[in-house]
């Protein structure tokens, strides 16, 4: 017969969750994890049981030997105990076990439905004992008495003691009797409270169904700690010197006097018009004798969103967030109208002051895509949620086909990561999503500290990020390419996004994460647009894109 547990029971002795029975159906692989974070399997609130780590502990199956389990603790803070008993590898767990995480935090009872052989405690055995010998009383002839005279005759001494042992008899078997229904009543009222208990448990296992939806005030609360502010600046350099990369600006006389200036662009090979850039170098070489030029230099400076991919500081963001450079350029007001830069009769290389640049002329000019060209970060920090600390951060990876890159920051501790999930082929319009950053419109949380450094005793004015939560629904799914039976070829001239119906985000949220209903990463929000008129929708990028960056994808097979 096969007694085989086809349920894991987890009973709930104390802590917030005291009274509480989760059921696990038993399959091939079972691995319950348990801690604070939303992808536990038992999941801990993350307020009330705060001396529980994220990951705790979990509890496994033997692949060899289906009856067996054990728990092991995932490096956990303040331990795994079972039966009061601190573990360090390891360890065999038997149904009726007491597990306790941590020292003084909430407990639980193993079981396991219908409990194996192995599992079922030996029956004690009792030493027998001798009954001690019945005394026989031996009954004693009584001499006959020495008077003549005739005595009446009595009953004999023998009917006596029958009638005695027969009213004790009844006696006793009237109070066995007794005793037979008050054992019969205890065990029917017995058995019927073990119904009722089993049937209690039965409906609190029913009510108590793994959760598969979240709210989003119970998604922003799991990912808090995860959603990072990301503050850069960088400048364009030379390639080969280094040197710092300047716009030209030309000035404009009238009268002999400098009325202002105008930015100078040319015509590359490719027919495209791009900004004039020099170096202090060359503007000193090819410049020195003209007078009133100006020089601009290309850099910018901004603000963005990530999320922690990785518990050893690897953080997703967007490209034009990480590496600025290589996104379109945003030009000052003052550069247009510009002059085109041309070849006079004389062989110069000249403004052509008839020839005027509109800011539609240039269009979409990337400083990075010139390889004579190098951009470098001045700094790049991340700061946690509710944290004034800031962490210089590296660029790890940077995405050649989308709005996406890595950076990692070093912490002596490991950090909490967000869930990802690649649900490219399975996403439709109108389901919920959630977005989470640091849009630049939110008001600014300032604080003070005090410097406690002798050396350098001013005061500290910083901000301090406050995630902000934005919700609505995909919109639309804007695919970059698609093949099928019915088209060759079909391409997108704004790439690979989710259109979103989120409005209430902007600059700032850019690198933040996109959440499904059920609390995973699904997205990276990228960009907006408006008409103008009030009217906006967002864009997002597909987590596909990161988990590509994340790993070695062949591209060649």
């Amino acid at each position: 017969m096969n007694n085989q547990a086809n349920f894991l029971l987890i009973r709930h002795i104390a802590g917030s969750k005291k009274g509480q029975v989760e059921s696990f159906t038993i399959s091939k692989n079972l691995d319950v994890k348990i801690g604070r974070g939303l992808d536990n399997d038992v999941s801990f609130d993350p307020v009330k049981e705060d001396t529980i780590s994220r990951n705790h502990c979990h509890i496994s199956q033997d692949s060899e030997n289906p009856e067996r389990f054990f728990i092991s603790d995932s490096q956990s803070k303040n331990g795994t105990f079972v039966n009061e008993v601190l573990i360090t590898k390891k360890t065999e767990l038997f149904a009726g076990d007491i597990i306790k995480l941590g020292k003084d935090g909430p407990s639980f009872e193993l079981d396991l439905d219908p409990r194996p052989k192995l599992h079922i405690k030996s029956t004690r055995v009792l030493d027998t004992t001798v009954a001690k010998e019945t005394k026989v009383h031996t009954a004693t002839n009584f001499s006959k008495t020495t008077s003549e005279k005739k005595q009446p005759k009595k009953d004999g001494v023998g009917k006596n003691t029958m009638q005695h042992m027969i009213r004790e008899s009844e006696k006793k078997n009237k109070t066995g009797l007794l005793i037979t229904l008050t054992a019969i009543i205890l065990l029917v009222s017995t058995g019927g409270y073990l119904l009722y208990q089993k049937q209690s448990v039965k409906e609190i296992v029913h009510v108590r169904e793994p959760k598969t939806t979240f709210t989003p005030t119970e998604i922003a609360k799991a990912n808090n700690e995860k959603v990072v502010y990301i503050e850069f600046a960088w400048k364009l350099t030379n390639t080969e010197s280094s040197e710092e990369m300047y716009h030209v600006y030309y000035p404009v006389i009238k009268d002999k006097q400098i009325i202002g200036h105008k930015g100078a662009y040319f015509q590359n090979q490719q027919g495209q018009i791009e900004p004039l850039l020099v170096t202090k170098g060359d503007y000193l070489k090819g410049f020195g004798n003209t007078q009133g030029i100006e020089l601009d230099i290309i850099a910018s400076s901004g603000m963005g969103s990530g999320f922690v991919i990785d518990e050893r500081g690897f953080i997703a963001t967007n490209r034009h967030v990480a590496t600025s450079w290589l996104t379109r350029f945003q030009f000052q007001e003052y550069a247009f109208p510009g002059v085109l830069m041309e070849t006079d009769k004389n062989g110069q290389f000249a403004p052509s002051w008839d020839k005027q640049v509109t800011r539609e002329m240039v269009g979409s000019w990337v400083p990075g895509n010139d390889k004579k060209y190098t951009g470098v970060n001045t700094y790049l920090d991340v700061t946690f949620a509710n944290n004034s600390q800031r962490t210089p951060a590296q660029i790890v990876r940077i995405s050649s086909t989308h709005d996406i890159a890595m950076i990692k920051i070093d912490l002596p501790e490991s950090l909490p990561k967000v869930e990802l999930y690649d649900n490219y082929n399975e996403i439709q319009p109108g389901d919920p999503t959630i977005v989470m950053g640091y849009p630049g419109l939110a008001p600014n949380q300032l604080v003070l500290k005090r410097s406690q450094d002798y050396f350098n005793s001013n005061p500290n004015i910083s901000t301090v990020p406050v995630p902000t939560i934005s919700t609505g629904n995909v919109g639309r799914m804007v695919r970059g390419s698609e093949r099928n039976e019915k088209i060759d070829d079909y391409r997108s001239s704004l790439g690979d996004y989710y259109q979103l119906t989120i409005n209430s985000t902007g600059g700032g949220n850019s690198g933040g994460p996109m959440f499904d209903d059920k609390g995973r990463v699904v997205g990276v929000y990228s960009a907006g647009t408006t008409d103008g008129r009030g009217n906006a929708i967002s864009f997002s990028v597909p987590i596909k894109y990161v988990m590509e960056l994340m790993g070695r994808q062949q591209v060649i097979k």
